[in-house]
């Protein structure tokens, strides 16, 4: 068979991870998030989610990039080409997606779009070596926060869409957390070693970011000094969406943790009744697409009814329990089946780009006859 079409079995602490993403977003777009986090106020704890749920789900969608060209031995040649073709596919259709959803007009910005153009503008990088990738993250790391602060004002002044595909979710910073993604998908994800080093070097990476940074810029808000930026602050803020490279930095820290913690823990005896949360959480994980866009189709039916408006800090908190308890309740009821969004783009993109012998396989196959009953 070849390498483009060889099946391949799910990772389950994948797809737990991609469920923690998806309640973090959940939380982020519901709940009064209150900024920085204070260890000694649990109001504040929320603002945990703030920002890494995104960096989190912009990874995993890198991992899912490396999942489909190869894994860890990175296709070549007609398979490579095919893959291509393929995550080209992907990218514009999940763009429309994205551009069909902003529609809608919910608040909340929609990541998908960018997700999609990401998706084609990184096909050059399928083939890279993964210390390829991770010099290209680094680099686009460090110029992030300069490229993102020129882009602004010419942002501004442009119409919503455009805002939400390059303004909310910078082309640069999420291409550095994309590529850090396909170079984890590159690793041996069933290797124990390879997840202990995934926890081991993500947990220093966001203990030591966010540590310097709050020793250097204490509370980490960017304009902190009468409106004006600083040169530390391009640096050491470590505000969510900031792209600092603190922010960078501890951010793709916890999403490099919580991959390697949901990897171990898969490994655990799943079928005991004290892993049902992590089971839960990986059956909603691997609906990501489907997920994500019908939640943002009921947060617009909500935002428009002007239910929203009357949450109280309780009322939020409740809400959001209910989209974590009706997406597991969905989940669990598609019984672990590819999701309908995901089954359908996957599905055009087979078809648009074929495998050479599926190719064959079609040119030849007889004309369709009556039903055999």
């Amino acid at each position: 068979m070849p390498a483009a079409t060889r099946p391949t079995s799910r990772l389950v602490g994948i797809d737990a991870a991609r469920g923690i993403a998806l309640f973090g977003m959940f939380a982020a777009h519901l709940v009064f998030v209150e900024e920085p986090v204070d260890w000694t106020e649990p109001t504040t704890w929320w603002s945990i989610v703030a920002g890494r749920s995104s960096v989190l789900f912009a990874t995993l969608a890198g991992v899912s990039l490396a999942l489909v060209t190869g894994r860890s031995h990175r296709f070549t040649g007609a398979a490579l080409s095919t893959a291509r073709k393929r995550v080209a596919v992907r990218g514009i259709l999940i763009f429309v997606l994205g551009i069909l959803l902003m529609l809608f007009e919910t608040p909340v910005a929609v990541i998908l779009s960018t997700y999609g153009l990401l998706f084609v503008v990184l096909l050059p990088a399928l083939s890279w070596p993964r210390r390829a990738l991770l010099l290209v993250a680094a680099g686009l790391a460090l110029v992030a926060m300069p490229i993102s602060f020129a882009s602004l004002t010419p942002l501004y002044e442009t119409g919503p869409i455009r805002q939400q595909i390059l303004l909310y979710y910078p082309l640069a910073t999420f291409a550095a957390y994309l590529l850090v993604g396909l170079a984890v998908g590159r690793s041996d994800l069933s290797s124990p070693r390879v997840l202990r080093r995934l926890l081991g070097l993500g947990s220093a990476m966001a203990l030591i970011a966010y540590s310097v940074g709050e020793a250097v810029l204490p509370g980490g808000r960017l304009y902190e000094s009468g409106g004006e930026l600083r040169l530390r602050d391009f640096v050491f803020a470590s505000e969510p969406h900031s792209s600092t490279l603190v922010d960078m930095v501890g951010s793709a820290g916890v999403a490099l943790a919580v991959i390697g913690v949901c990897g171990l823990l898969a490994r655990l005896r799943l079928a005991s009744p004290g892993m049902l949360p992590f089971r839960l959480l990986a059956r909603v994980g691997a609906l990501p697409l489907t997920i994500y866009s019908v939640h943002l189709v009921v947060i617009a039916f909500l935002f428009h009814s002007g239910f929203l408006d009357t949450l109280t800090r309780t009322g939020d908190t409740v809400v959001w329990v209910g989209f974590v308890g009706g997406s597991a309740l969905v989940a669990t009821l598609w019984g672990g089946r590819t999701g309908p969004f995901e089954r359908a783009i996957g599905g055009v993109a087979k078809r648009v780009a074929p495998a050479p012998r599926e190719v064959a396989a079609r040119q030849w196959a007889p004309p369709a006859g009556p039903p055999v009953v």
